[in-house]
């Protein structure tokens, strides 16, 4: 009977200590979940000569887990200063985030978002879950290169004793496309959204034209050149043509057929003025009139 008796007590004894344990597992205070769809915050194609700003909308959902009702500021923290989207090498891009629920700045210039008098808390009660919106905008102007730029970042749910709630990581990015534009500088006119050259009386050399190809480029590029007559100015629709070539930069094209020019070497963003010249080939015995070909350029970066 003792022995009965001796574990019957221990029973009992164990009893209470159990559902203590069981209280104390139950959360109390607030405990802020954050959930950042998608984790990577990139803005994705954007061409530098597009006209449009690099920008895109994204949000995070704070849920509060714990018992108690949550007061605190969404802060922004650089994971690894300094602060700028860097692809690895080159200059850094600036950026601006904002909070677009309360049109608040929080930009983690310093290294962290500037925690200011004006700032409103999120209140969260028990339970309670929110989602705000965010705008990230890249600094155009910052913009050198191609290729992906990314900061890594941290978001803190931080109270007014600056005592952290939770946290989450996410990736700030932005993708810049191989792009490049070309335009004409010097003698040339409009007709009908073509550029006209006029070559002047023909004779045999380098035809007096003030004229230059002007590329603006992500990077390097190349040129493609077609003559519509394969290198030959033709009199109307008649049989009578002049032979001629021209030279893109100081390097020669055949027009005979496409021809695939290099643009100049180097890395990063350029902005590049290339001569041409047209060289006139012979013009004797020849009938008067205007003799013409249509040529066309364009340019792809890479």
């Amino acid at each position: 009977m003792l022995r009965a008796s001796l574990l019957l007590a221990a029973t009992l004894m164990a009893a209470p200590a159990f559902a203590q344990s069981a209280n104390s597992a139950r959360p109390t205070d607030c405990m802020v979940r954050m959930n950042a769809a998608p984790t990577s915050w990139m803005i994705s194609g954007y061409d530098p000569y597009g006209g449009s700003l690099p920008e895109g909308t994204f949000s995070v959902t704070y849920i509060n887990d714990g018992g108690s009702e949550c007061r605190f500021a969404p802060l922004f923290d650089l994971s690894q200063p300094p602060f700028g989207l860097s692809k690895g090498t080159g200059k850094r891009i600036g950026y601006a985030l904002v909070n677009l629920t309360d049109s608040q700045d929080v930009t983690p210039r310093a290294g962290r978002s500037l925690r200011t008098p004006s700032q409103r808390e999120l209140v969260l009660a028990p339970n309670e879950s929110k989602t705000l919106l965010y705008k990230l905008v890249a600094n155009p102007e910052d913009v050198r290169d191609s290729g992906t730029f990314t900061q890594d970042v941290s978001i803190e749910a931080q109270d007014r004793s600056f005592r952290s709630l939770g946290g989450t990581q996410i990736v700030l990015g932005l993708e810049v496309l191989p792009s490049a534009r070309m335009g004409l500088s010097g003698a040339y006119s409009m007709s009908d959204g073509h550029a006209v050259v006029d070559l002047g009386e023909l004779r045999t050399g380098v035809a007096p034209v003030p004229l230059q190809l002007r590329v603006s480029s992500t990077g390097q590029y190349d040129l493609q050149v077609t003559s519509a007559n394969s290198g030959k100015l033709r009199l109307g629709a008649s049989d009578w043509t002049v032979p001629y070539s021209i030279a893109v930069g100081g390097t020669a094209v055949n027009l005979t057929g496409t021809s695939r020019l290099s643009g100049p070497t180097g890395n990063g963003y350029r902005r590049d003025s290339l001569p041409i010249q047209f060289i006139i080939g012979d013009v004797s015995d020849r009938r008067a009139g205007t003799y013409s070909d249509v040529i066309s350029i364009s340019v792809t970066a890479r």
